[in-house]
């Protein structure tokens, strides 16, 4: 299945604490990573394994503590929130833009069962790890993570191929919107900076793909998240949206 446009694959090299060679290098050479051993003057992001876990490094100093992600449970209330409402009845969600998994960790706690989609491998590798961690068992069943490319041209077959995923999708729900650029003057956090330098900017073409993966796939509805003033994806009017204050989230019936 064709990867993402980009004109790098990756921009991290793998690491490793001592006794943790084995499956570090295994990771690395099943993705096809650098070994930062071999890159002696590497001084990018590095994907390190230790006895506390996967965590991302940057060796160039401007990110002086470890990143690692974790997921925190929080009670939801439906009634005030744009996004579950956007989910209207739907039990079964499709995210294919998985990002660090904060709105697939938010849908899950509202009592759906969510499968989340990661085309990169050092992001979806903490993703799991983090799910792994979850204290609630209950959430963590009914949040799931796939690695796979939800832009590519046979994601609708592929998708259908996974165990334990074919059951069918209600709804599917795309945020696309960490790849949009930032201010000159805003500074992101720490997470989106990370985000920024492990992915690039997709095509229109790549865009376009997504959506119409998504209306393929969803049953019910597909709720596409964006900045309030936006243009519409694939410049295709909804046939509804719901508002807050920064946000919209635009309906569409497949």
């Amino acid at each position: 299945m064709p990867e993402l446009d980009r004109s790098e694959d990756h921009v991290v090299a793998v690491s490793w604490a001592p006794g943790f060679k084995n499956p570090a290098e295994s990771f690395a050479r099943e993705h096809q990573l650098s070994i930062i051993n071999e890159l002696p003057d590497w001084r990018g992001l590095c994907f390190d394994l230790g006895a506390g876990g996967w965590s991302l490094k940057d060796l160039s100093g401007e990110m002086q503590v470890p990143f690692s992600l974790n997921f925190e449970s929080r009670y939801v209330a439906q009634g005030k929130d744009p996004l579950l409402n956007a989910m209207g009845n739907a039990r079964t969600v499709l995210d294919m833009t998985a990002g660090w998994g904060s709105d697939a960790v938010h849908i899950a706690l509202s009592g759906r069962k969510v499968v989340s989609a990661e085309c990169n491998p050092v992001v979806y590798q903490l993703l799991v790890q983090a799910r792994s961690r979850l204290g609630d068992i209950e959430l963590a069943q009914r949040l799931n993570f796939v690695h796979l490319d939800a832009a590519g041209y046979g994601f609708p077959q592929t998708w259908g191929r996974q165990d334990g995923s074919e059951a069918e999708i209600d709804l599917v729900y795309l945020d696309p919107m960490f790849f949009e650029k930032q201010s000159k003057r805003a500074k992101s956090k720490k997470p989106m900076r990370l985000m920024q330098q492990l992915t690039e900017v997709p095509s229109e073409a790549n865009e376009q793909r997504l959506f119409e993966n998504a209306l393929n796939i969803a049953r019910k509805r597909v709720v596409v998240k964006r900045a309030l003033k936006a243009p519409f994806i694939s410049d295709i009017k909804p046939q509804g949206s719901i508002r807050s204050k920064l946000l919209r989230f635009d309906l569409y019936l497949p």
